[in-house]
């Protein structure tokens, strides 16, 4: 996939916007400057948004999207646009997706979407029908799906500053599991392993002839579920004390060495309070929509159902009565000129005398009648004006169910409304803190490792009751001398089979993917250059993990490392998912520099950024990259320069070429 260019209207700080993102092989850098609110995430957040769409929330939300500098109308409009070419079998093909957003005439944002494949085109809308609009939605998704798909997106267009906290949630080695997983492609494998078990444990259930040998083997399907389930369910527990103790890590080690906590407990306390507002507030929100989808579901369901219904009959109707009216009765104005024009044509032939009013009332009367008469082929005739006015407005009603937005933001709104126990648990407990000892997080904390340690043994005890009890439910395969089923036999050389691909497959890359993190960390890993003598990859994708060894020996510990050297170590992951992976987009990165040192900028403009993919758009403040220091190290490199100048008195962004006048 490779970016050519993109187009942006009215879009936050952009009014106009269009700019050549294409980059030749030996220059795969496209670098854009700019000073700090200068434009550089909006852009990012356009390229982001053409691909895979905006979520308009209201009307409200659909303002803060348009530049300040747009008032806001009734046509006004946001209009984001992007060109790219993708490889299909070896070939490429050139894709133009724009999508147009607008208030309808009840303030509902609307959306508008045309993809141009190669020259075919898909379009749909807010307004398509639900059937049409489903099809054509799920072409163009399809279509950008096999270039990057939107759940993979967080691994190629990210912010620097924030790829660390990939790695906050857990260690390291899960992460790379998900990445593996997921951009090389192993998924598919695992998930058709998991559906060949369930369908053999199907086809054994069935093929158990003894009534209790089949309650036993039901028992121990339903013991090896539950048995899974607690196993989830402590993972998940795990997961909320392993949380607990990242994030307060560093609070329990002030408190060890005495320091006084007060403002850090303040500050948490404002942080929760902050995301339980907003809570609150989409809670409120939510509330307020569905309140006036209720109240105006006639207008946005059953009405919008009705013209549906009908819609050919009101269209005969304005046909009808448009055809009867065109040319056939004449306006008041129009019978006076044409009333004063006999009258003059018959007093200059010498027909009459004199003016005769009663003459002039019998030609309009004449006139009137025998045009009432050529229209009586008007099977509608009986429509007052105002009945015709009605029907028009309705064929031109363009009110939309805002249904499927409204039950989307629900789920959303679900998902997120199961964080706020825990928000809540937070928040009285660091309040708590502000009439305690300073040392209560000492308790608190090393009671929370006690915890986690007892619940690892627990899930370790749960693992190896399940291997048992996976070894029972082994001893019911189907006897020698029953007749097999050819379905099950089947099934069972194909459980293997696909962990077994998994595995083949990871062992392919697996030295691939250690040779190159190894090279990319002995030159970008600052602290460590030099000195790492191997990356250590697991052969089993189902226990998979990764690790990293000193030339002494000694395993370095990913958890234990700063925040710029785990932004280095999860970039120098991407490159190597990005080198091996089943996709080939490219590589968007904002705050460029994140938390790196002097000595780590330039191994990564030096070493990383020129090789990291086959298009990369840096986006950069002058004090991440400097023109005069750090510029001349990738200048070779880049096929593009732009510099983002900010209006403050328009609040627009424009685009120049170069970097800071470079």
């Amino acid at each position: 996939m490779l970016i050519t260019k993109i187009a942006a209207k009215n879009f936050k700080t952009y009014k106009e916007l269009e700019l050549d993102l294409s980059v030749i092989d030996e220059k795969p850098i496209v670098l854009i400057g700019g000073i700090n609110n200068g434009g550089k995430t909006t852009l990012f957040d356009a390229i982001y948004y053409a691909l895979y769409g905006i979520v308009i929330k209201d009307a409200e939300h659909f303002k803060r999207l348009v530049n300040a500098s747009v008032p806001i109308k009734d046509d006004t409009k946001i209009e984001l646009t992007i060109d790219f070419k993708g490889k299909v079998l070896s070939s490429d093909y050139f894709y133009k997706i724009k999508r147009v957003y607008a208030l309808n005439t009840q303030k509902q944002p609307v959306e508008s979407v045309t993809l141009n494949f190669n020259g075919d085109t898909f379009t749909y809308g807010t307004a398509t029908p639900f059937a049409e609009r489903t099809k054509s939605e799920a072409e163009v998704n399809k279509i950008i799906k096999s270039n990057l798909p939107k759940e993979l997106s967080k691994y190629f267009l990210f912010d620097a500053m924030k790829s660390g906290d990939l790695l906050k949630e857990d260690y390291l080695s899960r992460v790379i599991k998900e990445n593996i997983e997921n951009v090389m492609g192993f998924n598919k494998y695992i998930q058709l392993g998991d559906a060949t078990v369930k369908l053999k444990e199907k086809y054994i259930t069935d093929s158990i002839a003894i009534h209790e040998e089949r309650e036993e083997y039901t028992k121990l399907l339903l013991k090896k579920a539950e048995t899974e389930a607690l196993i989830n369910e402590n993972e998940e527990k795990k997961k909320k004390l392993l949380g607990f103790s990242i994030d307060n890590k560093e609070l329990y080690l002030k408190a060890k060495d005495g320091k006084n906590l007060e403002q850090e407990y303040k500050e948490q306390i404002q942080y929760l309070d902050s995301k339980l507002t907003v809570l609150k507030d989409k809670e409120i929100e939510f509330i307020s929509s569905t309140e006036k989808f209720i109240n105006d579901i006639e207008i946005q369901a059953f009405l919008p159902k009705l013209i549906d219904s009908i819609h050919e009959e009101l269209e005969l109707i304005v046909s009808k009565t448009n055809t009867s009216d065109n040319g056939e009765k004449f306006t008041g104005a129009q019978l006076d000129f044409i009333t004063q024009q006999v009258i003059l044509y018959l007093k200059e032939n010498n027909h009459i005398n004199q003016e005769n009013e009663l003459l002039e009332s019998e030609i309009k009367k004449y006139i009137t009648n025998n045009q009432t008469k050529k229209g009586n082929n008007d099977t509608f005739d009986y429509l007052s004006d105002d009945e015709l006015s009605t029907i028009k407005t309705l064929l031109n009603n363009s009110s939309i169910n805002n249904f499927n937005l409204l039950n989307q933001t629900k789920k959303s709104y679900e998902n997120e409304i199961t964080q706020l126990p825990t928000l809540l648990k937070d928040l009285n407990q660091a309040k708590s803190h502000l009439t305690k000892e300073d040392n209560s997080i000492i308790d608190e904390y090393e009671k929370n490792e006690e915890e986690l340690k007892d619940l690892k043994a627990a899930i370790t005890n749960l693992e190896l009751a399940n291997v048992k009890t996976c070894n029972d439910l082994s001893r019911y395969d189907i006897s020698e001398d029953e007749i097999p089923n050819p379905k099950l036999e089947l099934l069972k050389k194909l459980e293997p089979l696909f962990e077994i691909i998994s595995d083949k497959l990871l062992v392919s890359k697996k030295q691939r993917i250690e040779e190159t993190m190894l090279e990319d960390l002995n030159t970008t890993l600052v602290a460590y250059a030099g000195q790492i003598e191997r990356v250590e990859l697991s052969e089993k994708l189902n226990n998979l993990s990764f690790k990293i060894y000193h030339k002494a020996g000694n395993e370095i510990y990913l958890e234990e490392l700063n925040a710029a050297s785990k932004q280095i170590i999860v970039q120098v992951l991407l490159k190597a998912l990005h080198q091996f992976g089943d996709y080939n987009p490219p590589v968007m990165i904002d705050t460029v520099m994140g938390y790196l040192s002097e000595d780590s900028r330039a191994s990564l403009l030096e070493n990383y950024f020129p090789k990291l993919s086959h298009q990369t758009i840096l986006f950069s403040t002058d004090t991440e990259i400097r023109k005069d220091i750090d510029l001349p190290k990738i200048e070779e490199f880049i096929s593009k320069k732009y510099t983002l100048i900010r209006d403050k008195v328009s609040q627009t962004t424009e685009v120049t070429e170069g970097y800071f006048n470079n």
